[in-house]
């Protein structure tokens, strides 16, 4: 009787210390194996966005297109723009900062994917950029989901 007295303790002290290990772990588990990444120990869910529900969306403008309309030529002030296609069929796209304060900028599209750039402060080229940190690219695949880019 003693020992069983003396074991109750340290069962109920183990089973407690288990479901508390299980309460504040960190494991993240998706049913969805194509929507994470790494081991089910260190899953993390990635998330996916229609570029047309981004807060950029509204501030964007395409620059990957055969031509460039008035509002796009607009927002690439201070850059220049070239294009070249590789020779495994993505198109390398250069943007060229000639005005100071501007960064270079290169995107390398693959086939089906759009290049927009971003100019949240529209209009603030004009004179003198009062917030260079507005003008980036975001790279739009096929599909509209944004591939990579934005802030």
């Amino acid at each position: 009787m003693k020992k069983i007295l003396l074991i109750l303790p340290l069962v109920t002290l183990a089973v407690a210390g288990c479901q508390l290990g299980a309460t504040n772990s960190s494991y993240n588990y998706s049913p969805n194996p194509t929507s994470t990444t790494g081991d089910l120990s260190t899953t993390t869910t990635m998330t996916t966005q229609k570029f047309s529900d981004s807060t950029d969306y509204q501030s964007a403008y395409l620059i990957s297109g055969a031509s460039l309309d008035s509002s796009a030529q607009q927002a690439l002030t201070g850059f220049n723009l070239s294009k070249q296609t590789l020779p495994n069929g993505s198109i390398q796209i250069n943007l060229k900062a000639v005005e100071s304060g501007y960064q270079d900028q290169q995107y390398t599209l693959q086939p089906g994917q759009q290049l927009y750039f971003v100019d949240r402060t529209f209009g603030d080229d004009r004179n003198s950029e009062g917030n260079q940190g507005d003008d980036y690219g975001i790279i739009v695949d096929a599909q509209g989901f944004v591939v990579s880019g934005g802030q």
